[in-house]
């Protein structure tokens, strides 16, 4: 073979062979790549709330799992008037997270058969640890789809310095509706510019609803007995009646001018800041305001005290849920299963650190903040935090009354807004209550239509 065919044929080779080497390390990349991508991903949407302490737990929490778990983990935290829109949106989309953190709506999405049942994270909690008013809460159809992430009770915040000049402080705890207007009445004008009581009438935002609710079902309200348009009966005896008790209990405080006469305009936020900074002398509320003077306002420690409102109810319907169409649902359960698993670091993470603006779902865990209070050790708390929650005897919603269950009619019609503006027309605006209850009840009809399709 002469020189030149030599090193034709040793140019081919060598070209073949570089090939072959290019082609090997394409595929070694390519592959690479796809062991990558087999790493678990998992996106969290949490509420925001109103004590950002309960964020700052999870996330160091969340991250320890994923790491110890080889996961890739991002975590949203998103406002609490932003959150249902957002989910619903994402979920029509096609785009929903696969952990949601102390979120609604989730009953609308269980009805839809969209949510992975949760009956075996319930039970290596140990159900018998969970107090069955927080079970209740994420039982649909008999399964559970969400795990409330604590207790939310309605508190009334109360000016301690305030109660004691007028001469009251011995009337808390509150028994009735009675006790509450006495002290207010007393308490408006105690100092300049002062109101006696902060109660939101309406705007956007949730405070107004559950106001409207918490004397509601201490009069004996109800919204449904059945899942159909029949069983509606805001506007049927004797809830009407209680219905019409709860406005003219409203109306006589707004007309006697003891809460702010901007209070039919208040958000979310409104009773805080009057609270806050002096405006009124008492309101209700969760304990975001005692996180708020323990963080930003010392002034305001010795002066304030806690203790359970008339009737209180539980605003703890936030819970921990997955949807089906997570990719790794074992893993998302493992995660929804740790939030709780560790009930110690679980109390003192999501519930001390938010200074109780959620009390734990575990009654081991209260037991031990009850020997805590006993030995003197949260003095702003007017009342044994274990016997406070065993006065709750009513959600917010999505738990329906008098049914005993959750149901997306109940939850729509307070996230719709439409309790608080039954309340604003009715209390505010001074319509006739009769009016304004055939009104809603003919919505709340037409809801229950749609959703049960009878």
């Amino acid at each position: 073979m002469s020189c030149k065919k030599l090193r034709v044929v040793r140019w081919k080779k060598l070209r073949i062979i570089t090939i072959a080497i290019l082609f090997l390390m394409a595929v070694f990349v390519i592959h690479g790549a796809g062991m990558a991508q087999v790493r678990p991903r998992l996106s969290v949407w949490g509420r925001a709330s109103f004590a950002p302490a309960q964020a700052y737990w999870a996330n160091s929490f969340i991250y320890e799992w994923a790491a110890e778990k080889g996961v890739d983990v991002k975590i949203s935290w998103i406002p609490v008037a932003d959150v249902t829109p957002k989910l619903v949106t994402a979920v029509v989309a096609g785009t929903e997270p696969d952990i949601v953190i102390g979120g609604m709506p989730y009953t609308k999405f269980a009805e839809l058969g969209l949510l992975l049942p949760l009956d075996d994270v319930v039970a290596k909690l140990g159900k018998e640890d969970i107090f069955d008013i927080k079970l209740q809460a994420g039982i649909i159809d008999g399964k559970v789809y969400a795990i409330p992430s604590g207790w939310e009770l309605t508190w009334m915040h109360v000016r301690k310095d305030l109660f004691e000049k007028a001469g009251i402080l011995d009337i808390l705890p509150f028994e009735n509706e009675k006790d509450v207007l006495m002290a207010a009445e007393k308490l408006t004008g105690i100092e300049p510019g002062v109101y006696g009581i902060g109660l939101p009438l309406g705007g956007t935002g949730f405070d107004a609803e559950w106001t409207f609710a918490l004397y509601w079902y201490g009069f004996g309200g109800g919204f449904m007995t059945e899942k159909s348009s029949k069983g509606v009966v805001l506007g049927k005896e004797p809830y009407r009646s209680a219905t019409k008790r709860t406005f003219a209990f409203l109306k006589e405080i707004f007309d006697k001018r003891l809460t702010p006469p901007d209070s039919g305009e208040w958000v979310d936020i409104s009773n805080n800041l009057a609270f806050l900074h002096g405006r009124v002398a008492m309101t209700s509320n969760p304990m975001s305001i005692w996180y708020a003077i323990m963080t930003g306002k010392p002034d305001l420690v010795p002066k304030t005290m806690v203790v359970p409102d008339a009737f209180p109810i539980d605003l703890g319907q936030e819970s921990n849920y997955i949807f089906k169409s997570t990719k790794h649902p074992d893993l998302a359960k493992d995660l929804v299963y740790r939030f709780f698993a560790d009930k110690e670091a679980y109390r003192k993470g999501w519930s001390e650190q938010s200074h109780f603006y959620n009390l734990p779902i575990f009654k081991s865990q209260m037991k031990v903040i009850s020997d805590a209070w006993k030995e003197g050790r949260y003095p702003v708390m007017g009342m044994d935090p274990w016997e406070a929650a065993m006065r709750t005897k009513f959600h917010e919603w999505p738990v329906t009354y008098p049914i005993g269950e959750p149901t997306s009619v109940w939850a729509d019609f307070c996230t719709g807004w439409m309790a608080n503006d039954m309340v604003l027309k009715a209390v505010v605006i001074g319509e006739s209550f009769d009016k304004v209850i055939d009104e809603y009840q003919a919505k709340a009809e037409q809801m229950a239509r749609e959703a049960y399709g009878r």
